[in-house]
Formats: structure tokens, sequence, C-alpha cells
């Protein structure tokens, strides 16, 4: 392995209890370096924070502005003249592990082989506590239920039927052969994602815009309006388990944990305004909104997602 290949990376706000008692307990790195960028914590939490990776040997830094995104070029700006040879990120929410065995070296050899090289994201497959566990996981080996939760296919679904990936969607369309091979996806699911390093510095304009919702379904697409694809990687697994955060008195829902403000990671909630700006639609109203501005987005992936019958398969898939 080229462990310089990638860095595993947290974004932290006033949640270091969770960081010590959770990410590190659930995410096995082996060997591959760590960094948390704290995103404008309170001063007594950046004191722990920087006690507990100090502790663990993690990198700590601070993000230069507010919000995911660009805690995220905080990190990428650090790659850039700290860490050149690094060429993937490893993003991770703090109720959000990998559970594949060998997670990171299956990754890593991948890139190694050059089979990443012109992809912007990965994704992987989520299973979520509220219907899977990690007991379970062997069933999904067995081919029993291939598919976890994937992302919010929100153009290719933009009819309301099939919008966000719903367990019945997931029996009835995905559990199919057409969907055992790496795929591209518009939108990961973004509680854990991989993040090409050369294909942001060539593309990704963040914002501050989006606190911590939206953050990645805008970066998604922006990668896919210059071409770059997402890619679902449907071999290796991680688990999505809201309720660890409800022990250090985060509500289990981001959302209504958002609302808190100041009080917690999340922070402002969702930005519709902002993304309606930059894409022209909103973001809830894909049929008649992106409708009236299509036009904006042929030969590129945008329009081909929202052109494709999902029934049929996927956009395009690969064998890697």
């Amino acid at each position: 392995m080229n462990k310089d290949n990638i860095i595993v990376y947290v974004s932290s706000r006033n949640n270091y209890d969770m960081l010590e008692g959770e990410v590190l307990k659930n995410i096995d790195t082996e060997g591959f370096e760590f960094i948390n960028v704290d995103d404008k914590s309170c001063d007594e939490e950046i004191k722990k924070g920087k006690s507990i990776c100090k502790n663990h040997d993690i990198v700590f830094l601070e993000n230069k502005s507010r919000g995911v995104q660009m805690a995220t070029q905080t990190l990428i700006d650090f790659i850039n003249n700290e860490r050149p040879k690094c060429k993937w990120i490893l993003c991770f929410q703090h109720d959000h592990y990998p559970i594949s065995k060998d997670f990171f070296a299956n990754i890593d050899n991948r890139i190694q082989l050059g089979n990443l090289d012109e992809f912007g994201i990965i994704g992987f497959n989520v299973l979520d506590k509220g219907g899977y566990t990690k007991n379970s996981y062997h069933e999904f080996l067995d081919n029993k239920y291939p598919l976890g939760f994937l992302g919010i296919l929100h153009l290719s679904c933009h009819d309301r039927r099939y919008r966000y990936l719903c367990p019945k969607f997931n029996e009835t369309l995905l559990q199919t052969d057409k969907w055992a091979d790496p795929f591209i996806i518009e939108i990961p699911m973004w509680a854990s994602i991989g993040i090409n390093v050369e294909k942001w510095n060539k593309v990704i304009k963040p914002t501050t815009e989006y606190q911590f919702h939206l953050w990645l379904p805008d970066i998604a697409m922006q990668f896919n309006y210059n071409n770059y694809p997402c890619l679902i990687l449907p071999d290796i697994y991680t688990l999505n388990d809201q309720q660890l955060k409800t022990k250090y008195g985060i509500d289990h829902s981001s959302a209504p944990g958002a609302k808190r403000g100041n009080d917690y990671h999340f922070g402002k909630y969702s930005n519709f305004d902002a993304w309606s700006k930059r894409w022209g639609w909103n973001h809830e109203n894909i049929t008649e909104g992106f409708e009236q501005i299509k036009d904006n987005y042929k030969d590129t992936l945008i329009w081909d997602y929202y052109h494709h019958d999902i029934s049929t398969g996927p956009l395009k898939s690969f064998n890697i």
C-alpha cells in the first residue's frame, strides 16, 4: 500500500467528545494519516479538540472560514502545501464509519491502479442502523441485500415517486445485477465520501453558504457540471448510526440538531436560496424548476441524469 495516497478527514464543531468516543473507536485508519478540521467551535471545545488530537496523533487544523465546504478547502490547501502526494481525502461524519474489511486498503489499491482517476467523488454502500446492523453485513456479502442507501438521485429520479432511495425503491429497482458493478450516480450519500484532490483543485468553487446541509450535493453537482462523475463502489460498506449522537446530548436527526445553531456541529440549516441562485432551480422542486432551465446544462452529466430512465439501470457502470 501507498499510504501517502489517502488522508482520512473529519470536520468537527463542538462535538469533540464524540470524536474521541465514537470516531476514533469505530474508524481504524490502518496507518493512514488522520486530520481534523475544526469548524469554528467555541474556545472550550477547541482546547479540548487540540488535546484529543495531540493524544491520538491527529493533525488539528482550524477552518479558515465557516462550513464544511470551506473546511474541506482548508484541508486541501494544507494538502497542496504540505502533502502533495495525497490523491484522495476520505471524509466521515461522526456517526458514520466503515465496516468493510480492508476498507482503506481496498480503496488505496484502486487508486494505485489508476481506476479512480476520472472521478470527482466516490461513495459507498451505506447501511443505515435503522434498517440494518453491523451484524447483518454478511447478508450483503451473500447478495441477499446487494445495495443499501446510496445517495440522493434528485435529477434522474425527478419523478417524485423515486426521488429518494427509499427501501421500497431499493427492493424494486436496485436489487438486480445491473447495479453489481461500480456505477456513477449524481450525489453519493454525503455521510461518507471520497474526494479527488486533483479534480477539486481544477473545478470546485466552495462557498460559505452551506454550513452543513447541502454542502456535498453542491460539490457533487459542480463535478457533474464539469463531467467528472461520482462513483458508487457497491462492494465497500459503511454504517450510518445517527443514534450515536444521543449519547452526547445531540438530537439523533441532523435537521433538529442544526436548528440549535452554535450549540452543535451542524450550525445553520440548509440554504435553499443559495442552491437556487447557483443552480437555477429549487432543490426540492426538480420536475418543474429544472425543466425550465435544462438547456443550460446540455453537454454535462446533469443533462444526462435528467434524461436517464433509472429503471433501466445505471447511466454507466464500470468493471474496476
